[in-house]
């Protein structure tokens, strides 16, 4: 009789982190008030201090993380060894698992809310792009052929798309910060499912 570590596979796991995130994300922007508006705030701001409905989208956070890195130790499990990029895709999950319990300032102007936490929030995003980031260059740097263009061409989006944050903050192009991190979690999450569903790219 099979054990459910052997009946549930790593992959399955992992869809359903990125599909569980998604959702939550949808459901919540039901919720926010006239003054939120999708194209400049960001998917952290519906996890806002001082926010009534942010347990919606911290759930999602916390959720996505606690998912991601439960099917990443699957995989450990199922295949008897630990690839060091899937190590920095945990940490990416980690990251955004405590972007979720630390939120971000008030969007509505507040002055009231703790600087810390915003602070610690800023720092695991970071912490997660950064993550992300490097999880997709050490498997470019372990792949051949059309995975290394797979992996390389990720790469760069994920690198420019982090790029357009300083750019739209220096007011240097004219792009929401809303629309560039939504741009960002989406290449993100459709790595992840590429990597962790499709056989020809992985490694």
């Amino acid at each position: 009789m099979k054990t459910i570590l052997e009946t549930i596979t790593h992959n399955i796991v992992i869809s359903f982190a990125i599909l569980f995130f998604a959702v939550v994300i949808l459901i919540a922007h039901f919720f926010t008030p006239s003054i939120y508006h999708w194209t400049i705030n960001t998917i952290s701001d519906l996890a806002a201090q001082n926010y009534n409905n942010a347990w919606i989208m911290r759930a999602g956070f916390v959720g996505f993380g606690v998912f991601l890195n439960i099917g990443i130790l699957f995989k450990f499990y199922q295949t008897k060894s630990i690839n060091p990029a899937d190590i920095l895709v945990m940490i990416y999950g980690l990251a955004i698992l405590l972007s979720g319990i630390f939120s971000t300032a008030p969007f509505d102007g507040s002055t009231d809310y703790s600087v810390t936490a915003d602070k610690l929030h800023s720092i695991f995003a970071q912490t997660a792009g950064i993550a992300l980031s490097i999880g997709v260059l050490v498997y470019l740097l372990s792949a051949h052929g059309n995975t290394k263009l797979f992996h390389l061409l990720f790469l760069i989006l994920i690198i420019g798309i982090s790029a357009l944050f300083g750019l739209s903050k220096n007011e240097m192009i004219n792009i929401d910060y809303g629309i560039i991190q939504r741009s960002l979690y989406l290449v993100g999450f459709l790595w992840l499912l590429i990597i962790y569903n499709v056989n020809i790219y992985k490694i």
